[in-house]
């Protein structure tokens, strides 16, 4: 008799872990995470960066700015770190200067660390990005722009430092949801232009189940708040986070990353007759956010992350498809306005040294989570071509692709978007320093380096 009880409780017991286990059979693997966040707002008012019109310093921080990390691992199999930052875009030096201060100090490989910027239109100006606005800066405020940048790095470093030193055994594991209020913004040049409305979802928890973070993606422009906001906001990602972190118990962090949205812009946005509206828009959106991300913790449907990820990069060139001639620039910058500005900066570079570059170094990194999951992150403004690629060609639920990371160098068309023409593929590029748009082959090329680098796993 005790042999007819006890073999059907097993099978029982057996039944009740396979659905606690969050409903895939694999029991999950304490990982070592640590979470750390430091304010990066500037410490006095400065220009924003992101639309030409602004010509004063900021007015008023109506949301904190803000640099997170989460670090996997340990001193014995090393550390992966991924750091978010509430800034337009990450200047490749900035992201080479923490890596070899991390390197250093830990160890760490560069394909282990990855920056990610939120790409708000309400941060300040950083780095290479500096030709977005009307007129030359002046001393003071280039004075400024490089104080903040110096002061970038030792911030980032630390804020790495103190993740590692918080790190305790976990429980990590993804979802996915949906949210809509990105829309295609080159419908005027292609009524069919496409979004991608997924929500990845990352869930950090304790050994109880508590959660400790959640990070996410979406795909849109952080331009809700337009230029008559000129004040220092995180835009619908700020929200975002914001909201979220609300509905998680105390202490816990939330931080998102940006999809392939440099062709798609957030809906509702800028409204010039009434821009306090803007402001409306934003929490909104954010709280689209925060629901979907409730929905899904309220569910049963995560996989378990069971291992560490193991990260890999490579540079690929991309090359321009000709040079600019100097006597149409100069014309250019006999003008006003921003593009006469990127006129006038684009000829100095040629009058002082001729260094206008024919190819740029693109970095590609991956980080593998194992079968299930793997994450690429492709540096400056991607169209949303190469997620949905990436997506078909590799499983919906399997791949998850960051842009705006490591770098900014200038907005990276899909093969379709150079045909169809337009701002994201040829007239953004003067912003940006760059000598014209990109040959034919350029989504060829990354796109070969993205799988010349993904794990056999995934392929």
């Amino acid at each position: 008799m005790k042999r007819l009880i006890v073999k059907p409780l097993m099978l029982f017991m057996l039944a009740i872990a396979g659905f606690q286990l969050n409903g895939f059979g694999a029991a999950p693997k304490p990982l070592n995470v640590g979470l750390a966040k430091v304010v990066i707002t500037p410490e006095i008012p400065v220009r924003l960066t992101g639309y030409s019109s602004r010509d004063f310093p900021f007015e008023g921080v109506q949301h904190e700015l803000w640099a997170k990390a989460m670090a996997f691992g340990d001193a014995k199999k090393g550390y992966r770190i991924i750091i978010t930052v509430d800034l337009l875009g990450i200047p490749h030096k900035v992201t080479e200067q923490v890596r070899d201060a991390l390197a250093k100090e830990i160890g760490i490989l560069p394909a282990n660390l990855s920056i990610c910027a939120s790409h708000t239109h309400s941060g300040p100006q950083i780095g290479n990005i500096i030709s977005h606005f009307n007129k030359p800066l002046g001393p003071d405020e280039l004075a400024e722009v490089a104080l903040y940048a110096m002061g970038l790095v030792p911030k980032l470093k630390g804020l790495a430092m103190n993740a590692i030193a918080n790190a305790t055994p976990s429980l990590v594991s993804h979802s996915k949801g949906e949210v809509k209020f990105a829309v295609n913004r080159r419908t005027s040049i292609n009524p069919n232009g496409v979004s991608d409305h997924s929500l990845p979802v990352m869930r950090i928890t304790d050994l109880e189940g508590k959660t400790k973070a959640i990070m996410l993606n979406y795909a849109c422009h952080a331009v809700t708040l337009g230029p008559k906001n000129n004040v220092a906001h995180g835009d619908w990602v700020g929200e975002a986070q914001i909201q979220v972190e609300e509905n998680l118990p105390e202490g816990a962090m939330a931080m998102v990353v940006i999809g392939c949205g440099a062709d798609q812009n957030s809906s509702p946005r800028m409204n010039n007759k009434k821009p306090e509206m803007d402001l409306v828009y934003a929490k909104d959106q954010g709280k689209q956010i925060a629901d979907e991300v409730n929905r899904l913790l309220g569910e049963d449907n995560w996989k378990s992350i069971r291992q560490l990820p193991e990260g890999k990069m490579k540079y690929v060139e991309l090359t321009f498809a000709e040079m600019p001639d100097p006597r149409k620039l100069a014309q250019d910058a006999k003008g006003a306005g921003r593009t006469s500005n990127y006129s006038l900066l684009l000829l100095g570079r040629m009058a002082r040294s001729g260094d206008i570059p024919e190819k740029i170094d693109y970095p590609i990194q991956v980080w593998d989570f194992g079968k299930d999951l793997v994450m690429v992150f492709l540096a400056g403004e991607v169209v949303v071509d190469y997620a949905i690629r990436l997506k078909k060609e590799l499983g919906e639920d399997r791949v998850w692709v960051n842009s705006y990371s490591n770098d900014m160098p200038c907005y990276i068309p899909s093969l379709r978007i150079l045909k169809e023409g337009g701002y994201e593929a040829e007239t953004a590029m003067i912003g940006y320093e760059k000598p014209s748009r990109f040959t034919e082959d350029v989504e060829d090329i990354i796109m070969n380096g993205i799988y010349s680098i993904l794990p056999k796993s995934i392929k």
